[in-house]
């Protein structure tokens, strides 16, 4: 083939990664990927579009497109089929094997015992037949499944948040954002991903905040990793010791009015009073009924606070 032809032919493998190309993949991976190519072939490929003036090799190994590749309309013709690469090798097959779940690339070179980098080879060659598929195409060996695996995959970030999400305790955008180091706009993204997906639950929160919580669902995720971090849980509407005295009486009781608080718990009347005002206004409390001495009963969030109060306090 002239490269300089007006018309040029290439084969489908070489028009793919054109495509791959002008799509902004650099690296051989990405491309090869993108091409639904084996590492092998896609490099056969691209060292053909750097002959005939479309492509050109930068630093790091990087590949971008020249002025001609950017522009150029060209026509194609099916690459020559070799025999047998519709089916795994014995080393694809093996990995498979082990595929019993979505697995990182580091459990697969431990069981196989390779080198990353062959699992690399395998991987992308199996993904160009149509067997595996990856939770993150930018970060593919951190999630690899058989094409049939009908868990849903998450991307680097997707798993990084739901490991940052506590069972025991909910919490906000803001303190899980401190936890992965991700902007607020993407955290709230994945959350809301999640939610659709049952693997997290939304609740009201103290504030206008929504907290969230992981279910038993996301718990069991494959991508969930138990070593991380969590985010920590927001702050309170109210922590003091005196404060989760009050909601802890009211609770044993069920309901108090003010008098039994002043003398069960030795608070002077003025400041009894103006407490309950302010848990009152906090939405902790509210009366049980309309008559000026009716006593006070927990809230749903009272009760909530409470919880949350004395499991931070047991910690």
């Amino acid at each position: 083939m002239n490269p300089k032809a007006r018309n040029l032919v290439l084969t489908d493998s070489q028009k793919a990664c054109l495509v791959a190309l002008r799509s902004r993949k650099q690296s051989k991976t990405d491309i090869a990927i993108e091409a639904k190519l084996d590492l092998q072939k896609a490099a056969k490929a691209l060292e053909a579009l750097k002959e005939f003036g479309l492509a050109r090799r930068g630093e790091m190994n990087s590949w971008h497109l020249t002025g001609r590749g950017r522009s150029c309309r060209v026509k194609t013709i099916p690459d020559r089929i070799r025999r047998g690469s519709a089916f795994p090798g014995p080393g694809a097959r093996r990995l498979l094997d082990i595929l019993d779940r979505p697995r990182r690339g580091t459990e697969l070179a431990e069981r196989l015992g390779v080198t990353l980098q062959r699992v690399r080879q395998l991987v992308v060659k199996l993904h160009a037949q149509g067997f595996v598929k990856f939770g993150d195409p930018e970060s593919i060996l951190d999630a690899v499944s058989r094409i049939k695996d009908k868990t849903v995959l998450l991307s680097r970030d997707e798993a990084r948040v739901l490991s940052a999400i506590p069972d025991t305790y909910a919490t906000n955008v803001k303190k899980i954002r401190i936890a992965v180091l991700l902007p607020v706009k993407r955290v709230q993204k994945i959350l809301d991903h999640f939610v659709s997906r049952g693997l997290v639950i939304a609740q009201e929160g103290f504030t206008d905040d929504a907290v969230y919580q992981i279910t038993a669902v996301g718990l069991k995720h494959p991508q969930r990793h138990d070593d991380a971090s969590l985010a920590q849980a927001p702050r309170l509407p109210v922590e003091s010791d005196r404060v989760r005295a009050v909601l802890s009486a009211i609770c044993d009781a069920r309901s108090l009015r003010i008098r039994d608080l002043k003398n069960g718990l030795k608070i002077p009347q003025t400041s009894i009073n103006a407490l309950m005002q302010y848990l009152k206004r906090k939405g902790l409390v509210q009366k049980t009924g309309q008559e000026r001495a009716a006593p006070y009963s927990l809230t749903d969030k009272g009760f909530d606070a409470l919880t949350e109060m004395a499991r931070r306090n047991a910690a």
